[in-house]
């Protein structure tokens, strides 16, 4: 097996056909054909399920595709290095950000990154949180912030901070206080937030049950522009960190007025969630836990953490801490 089988395998599965994979790699279908079946004879194991409408990986062939991800990656940025004989700090490094992180950290670290380490080439993924983690497992990343329900230590990652959540929106009945709202007053509550995929929707499913509690979760909404404009519509609510809230030091301000959501903070109310409170934490975390990662993936990570410290020592990252 060799670094083209691999890159081979790759093309074919995120094509899903063998024909278009075919197409993309310059290559015949036969060829093509006859190199999987190369490959899945030289290690013992059925990588493929072909069919009519295509084909798709086995469960050992999902595992092959995403080691061959970082392995590929690996090898190409090894000949990158080899070929550049230079001693500064370079070569591409690929950044995972969920959206509520993004909001404030993107901008701020790719300065940073210009200013230290032009010779870095910063790659941005905004995302929701799940997908942020399905390009992680892939090996797409070389870097991610991912979300916790606690500090404890893990390998491959480093402590960012943690944040509450609120209610935003103007539930009915209106709670008695303007600022605070018990968990368990949010029962009739109509909520939108992101998918079961989502380390959002996770936490608030598993803290409301704790407390016996049943969100009305009336849709699955994979955008956090769009959750805020339907909370600031007054149909649903949802549940958000302090710092994207416009009108609250929130990512809807940079903009000016009410910012890229519309509307301005009258439009909206926000309530921070106590009898439990919902906190989370958050960490960036490399690709491998074994090994530590190049030099100017290092060099990123350290910029992560230093933006982030800079930024909430600042208060222009309000409600982290």
């Amino acid at each position: 097996m060799d670094i083209a089988h691999l890159r081979d395998f790759i093309g074919v599965v995120e094509a899903g056909s063998l024909s278009t994979a075919a197409h993309r790699l310059h290559v015949s279908q036969p060829a093509l054909s006859q190199r999987m079946t190369q490959l899945e004879t030289r290690l013992g194991v059925q990588l493929l399920v072909r069919g009519p409408r295509g084909v798709r990986p086995t469960p050992t062939g999902t595992a092959l595709y995403r080691d061959a991800q970082q392995l590929v990656r690996q090898f190409d940025r090894l000949a990158h290095d080899v070929a550049d004989h230079r001693d500064r700090v370079h070569g591409p490094v690929a950044v995972g950000l969920p959206t509520t992180v993004a909001a404030r950290l993107a901008p701020a670290l790719f300065d940073w990154v210009t200013r230290h380490y032009p010779w870095i080439h910063l790659q941005l993924f905004e995302s929701m949180s799940g997908y942020i983690h399905e390009l992680l497992l892939a090996g797409r990343l070389d870097l991610a912030a991912v979300f916790r329900e606690d500090d404890a230590p893990r390998p491959g990652e480093v402590p960012l901070y943690s944040e509450e959540l609120y209610l935003v929106g103007r539930p009915e009945p209106r709670p008695p206080s303007d600022h605070e709202v018990a968990l368990a007053d949010l029962y009739a509550v109509p909520l939108v937030t992101p998918g079961p995929n989502s380390h959002l929707r996770a936490l608030i499913d598993r803290t409301f049950a704790a407390a016996g509690v049943r969100p009305a979760v009336v849709g699955d909404v994979e955008s956090l522009g769009t959750m805020l404009r339907i909370a600031q519509g007054g149909r649903a609510c949802t549940i958000l960190p302090l710092s994207v809230v416009p009108g609250h030091g929130g990512a809807g301000e940079q903009h000016g007025g009410g910012g890229e959501y519309g509307g301005g903070a009258g439009d909206l109310g926000v309530r921070r969630i106590v009898e439990p409170g919902l906190r989370r934490y958050v960490a960036i975390r490399t690709t491998s836990e074994s090994y530590e990662p190049r030099e100017a993936v290092v060099a990123v990570r350290r910029g992560v953490v230093e933006v982030t410290e800079r930024l909430a020592a600042e208060g222009r990252w309000p409600g982290i801490g």
